[in-house]
């Protein structure tokens, strides 16, 4: 039989193989043990490993308190189990299990997928192409020392993607032991740059030809780059497996997209030069003043004064006198 013992990582940090009928092999804290376990909830004498002359393993209890488990079920104390593989809980170690009654699978075949063997290209690339999306920004504002603020763009680029590729590759080192800066560098650029140029694009695109939904297309784009790169970053640094890396690198999406929705509402509700649009007002289709000639509008004028000239003739004839002295 084959025992390992699991790390709090995932990580076997222990195998110990036993063979020959009656063999046992015995766990807890005590030296005396054939596994001495650091785990303050085992006890000094916890279980009894014992291969039998089938070829499977009888798991039993000494008779502890926090008793031991085996496939989440706990081992009576009175009498034990037989099993031909699986995880025996001794505290809160984990222990695994293997006979040679398990029927072991073809090799499987080691492939490297596209990232994995285009990393170092591609990480080149991503970077380039980030440094050329915060230049060419830059460029669009025309600001005074073009040369000066091109450098910080970079910089700033530069140092961005330099954090999120430590971080990850600080986890992976802490989960599988190397580092793999390549691959999160590529993943990170790659991303980034899809995500900025794709965005622009977008927005350009919606502006030249009155669409509104390229922007929001471009807001899919962008999501669904982010929940790739995500899945990659979790695949290469983390243990888990696919469907738990799918499940929270869309959670991790989902909560990165409720922030940047919420930033871009506070912007909004502090900008100065934002309009609050009333509602539309449409005119009637009748007209309210009726389109004149130049002739009959002076026409109009002329009567006006004659109208005016013969009204002040006869306030002269009602009241000569008032009229005298001014």
């Amino acid at each position: 039989m084959l025992i390992e013992q699991i790390g709090a990582h995932g990580h076997t940090v222990l195998r110990q193989r036993l063979e020959g009928t009656g063999t046992e092999c015995r766990v807890g804290r005590d030296l005396s043990c054939d596994i001495v376990l650091d785990d303050e909830h085992a006890a000094p004498q916890h279980a009894v490993l014992t291969l039998l002359e089938d070829g499977r393993v009888s798991v039993r209890d000494l008779g502890t308190r926090n008793g031991t488990r085996v496939g989440g079920k706990r081992v009576p104390a009175d009498f034990g189990v037989t099993i031909e593989q699986g995880e025996v809980i001794v505290g809160r170690t984990r222990l695994r299990v293997r006979t040679r009654h398990v029927q072991l699978g073809p090799e499987r075949r080691f492939r490297r997928d596209f990232v994995r063997k285009h990393r170092a290209w591609l990480a080149a690339a991503g970077v380039v192409a980030c440094i050329a999306f915060g230049a060419f920004v830059q460029w669009l504002d025309a600001p005074a020392s073009l040369l000066r603020s091109v450098t910080i763009a970079a910089l700033v680029v530069l140092g961005a993607i330099a954090i999120w590729t430590g971080l990850w590759a600080l986890t992976t080192k802490l989960n599988h032991g190397s580092w793999e800066v390549r691959i999160h560098l590529a993943v990170a650029s790659i991303a980034a740059a899809v995500c900025a140029w794709g965005y622009w694009v977008a927005g350009l695109v919606a502006f030249a030809a009155q669409w509104s939904t390229a922007v929001q297309a471009g807001v899919v784009v962008v999501s669904a780059m982010l929940l790739v790169a995500l899945y990659l970053h979790l695949r290469e640094a983390t243990l888990f497996g696919r469907r738990m890396t799918l499940a929270l690198a869309a959670a991790v999406t989902l909560v990165l997209g409720a922030i940047a929705w919420i930033a871009t509402i506070g912007v909004e509700d502090g900008d100065v030069g934002r309009v609050e649009l009333g509602p539309q007002v449409r005119l009637g289709s009748g007209r309210v003043v009726p389109n004149r000639d130049i002739a009959e509008y002076l026409s109009d004028v002329d009567k006006l004064k004659m109208a005016a000239g013969r009204e002040r003739q006869k306030s002269l004839l009602n009241a000569p006198l008032a009229d005298a002295e001014d």
